[in-house]
């Protein structure tokens, strides 16, 4: 008994393999149709979608501006701190200074 050593005997002989290449011949016409299709699918996905406007300098503008707000602001404040230390340590007597001087009057009303 012989064998024919020809390719398609062989792949007829052997289902796996068989499958194996009919999807390999069968590749590039699955690739097209599945391109086919994402390509339409992206398309009406394009045609939906609102188109984004591009960004201006204007952004940058208006947080310049609330960083220098911020800035002012703290500023304020620090003065603001520095004066009520300031007026607190006027305030307070010296502890070297008697608590009753200048607080007792002699005098009969």
């Amino acid at each position: 008994m012989s064998v024919d050593p020809s390719l398609p005997v062989v792949i007829a002989q052997m289902g796996h393999a068989e499958r194996v290449v009919h999807e390999a011949q069968a590749h590039p016409e699955m690739a097209q149709a599945a391109a086919q299709q994402a390509a339409a699918q992206a398309l009406h996905h394009d045609r939906s979608q609102v188109q984004k406007t591009g960004e201006s300098g204007k952004a940058e503008v208006v947080d310049e501006r609330e960083r220098n707000r911020q800035r002012r602001h703290a500023l304020l404040l620090a003065r603001r701190k520095a004066r009520a230390a300031a007026e607190e340590e006027d305030e307070t007597p010296d502890s070297d200074d008697d608590p009753w001087s200048g607080n007792i009057l002699n005098i009969k009303v």
